[in-house]
């Protein structure tokens, strides 16, 4: 640098407390320290990264209550990152009592704006039912998304059959287009829920009433055994994979 040139500015805290998070070697406290002081000067990213770092454990002690009011006042405010973890304190019950399906909406609203481990964490939670209908179909379709988004996690097991592969294909073209994510996921869900009422009144139709009633009820079965082919609705799973700590922004 030449004498007269000016000296670069130094980093914005927020910059330097992500740089902190982002080292080789990572400085919690540090990274904490210069967080404290861009939220504290209403930076909303740095909220919600302090957030985090309380709901971790990292340069803070762990307070999942403190992590979860934080989180949601930057999320209110417009953070992707508050909405992510937000919407992991609600499936986990962190700070709080738990609410899946408002978790499930954080993560669709997240996905929507492309944060690939929000992609995730809504794939595993289509995935296993939870917040949600079941639908592995569409779960498979947001793998296959969040790892195009640069998401470093795998889902274990996953495979797609070739029968499945043109509707998992066909979705994840719907799934990518510009804001029709959540249409995408609301129809899907409406559908099966539709699909899980006839499967209902098959399973518990009266008995002995006729050839009429009988092929009714026949028909009945047959169309929901024909839409859970389309869903991937069969049987519920586990508790979804969590993304965890990893995205610091």
């Amino acid at each position: 640098m030449r004498v007269d040139e000016p000296a670069p500015p130094d980093p914005a805290p927020l910059d330097r407390g992500l740089m902190h998070l982002r080292a080789a070697e990572p400085d919690h406290a540090q990274a904490v320290y210069w967080l404290r002081i861009a939220a504290e000067g209403g930076d909303t990213e740095a909220l919600a990264l302090l957030a985090w770092c309380q709901l971790e454990g990292l340069g803070l002690p762990r307070a999942p209550a403190l992590a979860r009011a934080g989180l949601e006042q930057a999320a209110a405010q417009g953070s992707l990152t508050a909405q992510f973890h937000l919407g992991r304190t609600l499936l986990g019950g962190w700070g709080g009592a738990p609410d899946p399906a408002r978790g499930f909406a954080l993560y669709a609203g997240a996905a929507l704006r492309g944060h690939a481990d929000a992609t995730f964490n809504l794939a595993a939670c289509l995935d296993a039912g939870w917040g949600c209908q079941l639908d592995r179909l569409a779960a498979k379709a947001l793998f296959l998304r969040a790892r195009a988004l640069g998401c470093r996690l795998r889902a274990p097991g996953l495979r797609i059959r070739q029968r499945e592969l043109p509707a998992v294909r066909e979705l994840a073209r719907r799934l990518a287009l510009e804001g029709a994510l959540p249409h995408v996921i609301e129809e899907r869900q409406r559908e099966i829920a539709l699909m899980q009422q006839l499967s209902q009144i098959t399973r518990h139709r009266p008995r002995g009433h006729g050839a009429r009633t009988g092929s009714s009820a026949a028909f009945l079965a047959r169309l929901a055994d024909a839409l859970a082919g389309l869903f991937g609705w069969r049987g519920r799973g586990g508790v979804p994979h969590d993304a965890g700590p990893t995205s610091i922004a």
